[in-house]
């Protein structure tokens, strides 16, 4: 593949974070009707109404930090994680349950690489163990990028523990572990994936290690298993996007993106994900369309985030 191949390939990959729908608790405070009324409309799919319900609702009781929380949980819907931080970061500092705001702030603070951020701020604890799952599993995965590789794996197989029904940790340790230990690695997924079939997760991981050894085939056969089993899930479409693009195969690449970038919303928070070891390095992505600068991908796994204007995306008529 060209230089120029690669890069005008490249130009398109942008994907937004899929925020999973979340379960919005009825808030407290003195304007119960308005946030219900909220709740209803994030249940029909519409955030940006239920946005403007509850900074009604916030200008009525500022302390009530249910109302925050929720502003919160929508603005990760709206892929807009640094505006979640701050209203979740309200939410515990207006002494809101621990059990509702924790979440929020753990999916806040990991879009935004802010990893340092997450482990000071966040210490394991006794909680309730499905809790306590999730809180380990940050933590582990922020110590993973920190470096601190003993800590973090610790932490994730201690979440693993605490849920054994859990997805997440064992998708991280697995990655984790592909790095220096494979053959484990390759033992944990192959557990989880048994134990949960219709995980598109666990598949799309799984897909990444067979990238990460040069199988593009193999790797290929996961992630179309994936998006089998949830067409939706826009990890798997996006790992699936970068393989294409490396193949050369642009317009199959062309048809995740597409899918990806319809369901973004105007400004998205995104994530480049790097497609292994041995592959070409990408030092700007979208630079010369929207100059922004990416850094650069290194081994399976690293992330590259991004924030893009869909208003930008220049001739992509479809985005």
């Amino acid at each position: 593949m060209s230089q120029l191949q690669r890069r005008c390939a490249w130009r398109r990959v942008a994907f937004a974070i899929a925020i999973c729908a979340v379960a919005y608790p009825a808030a407290g405070g003195k304007d119960t009707s308005s946030v219900n009324e909220a709740e209803q409309n994030i249940r029909d799919g519409d955030p940006n109404t239920v946005l403007i319900k509850l900074n009604n609702a916030i200008r009525k009781s500022p302390q009530d930090p249910a109302i925050r929380l929720n502003i919160a949980k929508v603005y990760l819907r709206l892929g807009d994680p640094a505006s979640a931080e701050r209203e979740a970061r309200a939410a515990r500092d207006l002494k809101g349950d621990e059990a509702d705001y924790l979440p929020a702030l753990i999916d806040a603070l990991l879009p935004q690489k802010k990893f340092k951020d997450l482990y000071d701020l966040i210490e394991p604890g006794d909680r309730d163990p499905v809790l306590e799952s999730r809180v380990r599993t940050a933590l582990g995965t922020a110590a993973v990028r920190l470096g601190y590789d003993a800590r973090a794996e610790t932490l994730l197989r201690d979440a693993i523990r605490l849920n054994l029904g859990a997805i997440e940790p064992r998708a991280e340790l697995a990655r984790f572990l592909n790095g220096t230990r494979p053959e484990e690695a390759d033992r944990m997924i192959d557990e989880a994936i048994a134990a949960n079939p219709q995980s598109a997760q666990l598949l799309q991981v799984k897909g990444e290690m067979p990238w990460s050894r040069d199988d593009r085939a193999g790797a290929m056969r996961f992630f179309d298993e994936a998006l089998k089993i949830d067409p939706k899930y826009q990890m798997a479409r996006l790992s699936r996007a970068n393989a294409n693009v490396l193949r050369g195969e642009f317009a199959a690449a062309d048809e995740d993106l597409d899918s990806i970038l319809q369901g973004a919303p105007n400004n998205f928070g995104g994530k480049l994900a790097c497609p292994g070891a041995g592959q070409p390095h990408i030092d700007r992505c979208r630079v010369d369309e929207i100059g922004i600068p990416a850094g650069r991908c290194g081994a399976p796994g690293t992330d590259v985030n991004l924030r893009v204007d869909r208003n930008r995306l220049g001739t992509r008529g479809s985005a």
